[in-house]
């Protein structure tokens, strides 16, 4: 053997032996959030989620799968804003990972990256419901702040991993770049919508208004979280007719007797939405999900100025 291919031995040889880059571990409690993350993380990062898309993330039993997964995080993403408040605390708690507490690096609370909305005013109660005395915590649902929400994630990934922060910038780089082109389509194809009244079942859609300017003029549920009465029912129905009002939306996990009681009533469509990541079948990342949102809204305002049309 020449001394040329001793050498490329040897050097094959240490490249082995030197140790893999650890790639973060970072668990999320939504698929939305990871959804994100590994938008900005790519290779770079090993992702989970806590809670599907197809699940209310409200109501959730911790699981001993769910401890493993916190317990050998490296970073966790929470939506924050009281979203959480009835599961994670107690799961932090078992997993005893102290990197991960909130106030430690490994914790990043996203609620504290965008603005929120609906801050209430006063003191909160369990008379008002499941009202979020920080405000909505439905935020993910405004791609702008879904934008402010990667960012925020890029930061932190940045801060426990500064080797790869090129990465994580390059990353952010072409997210940031997709939403531009995406957000001024998405806000043509819904123009329609603009200042319009919509009913919602739960408080979600409220961001999905705010960033597409329509209105959210009552919810089915009289209060966050409370079902609705029939006297409750009873009014819906006379708003609807007077303010003719022409679309309901709701997600998929909520019960949908009271929708299609409304629906029998007054005639108001029902469109079922994904509210996450993994809501529906097909959605696996940020961007299908409002690719789809905005295709099922676009779809369900022309069908109703037709209906109109006909009559």
């Amino acid at each position: 053997m020449n001394i040329l291919n001793r050498l490329l031995c040897a050097g094959l040889c240490l490249v082995c032996a030197l140790p893999a880059h650890a790639a973060l571990r970072v668990v999320a409690t939504t698929q939305d959030l990871a959804a994100l993350a590994q938008a900005v993380g790519g290779d770079d990062i090993r992702v989970q989620y806590l809670v599907p898309g197809t699940r209310d993330p409200h109501f959730v039993s911790a699981r001993p799968s769910m401890i493993r997964k916190v317990y050998r995080a490296d970073l966790l993403l929470a939506v924050g804003a009281g979203l959480e408040v009835g599961w994670l605390p107690a799961l932090l708690e078992s997993a005893r990972n102290g990197a991960v507490q909130p106030g430690a690096p490994g914790y990043l609370d996203l609620s504290t990256t965008v603005g929120l909305l609906d801050v209430p005013r006063g003191p909160v109660t369990r008379a008002m419901g499941d009202v979020h005395a920080q405000g909505n915590p439905h935020y993910w649902l405004d791609p702008r702040r879904g934008l402010r929400m990667a960012r925020a994630i890029a930061e932190r990934l940045t801060q426990l991993d500064p080797a790869q922060a090129a990465g994580f910038a390059q990353r952010l780089a072409a997210f940031e770049a997709q939403m531009a082109e995406a957000l001024p389509r998405w806000r043509t194809a819904l123009t329609v919508l603009r200042d319009q009244p919509v009913i919602s079942y739960h408080t979600s859609f409220r961001y999905l208004a705010d960033a597409f300017g329509f209105r959210i003029a009552a919810q089915v549920e009289p209060k966050p979280g409370i079902a609705p009465s029939p006297a409750y029912l009873a009014r819906l129905v006379q708003r609807i007719r007077r303010e003719h009002i022409g679309l309901l939306i709701m997600e998929p996990y909520y019960e949908r007797r009271s929708a299609q009681y409304l629906q029998a009533q007054t005639g108001i469509r029902v469109l079922i939405l994904p509210q996450s990541v993994g809501a529906l079948p097909g959605i696996e990342t940020y961007f299908d999900l409002f690719e789809r949102i905005v295709a099922e809204l676009e779809k369900a305002e022309r069908e109703i100025g037709q209906q109109a049309a006909s009559r």
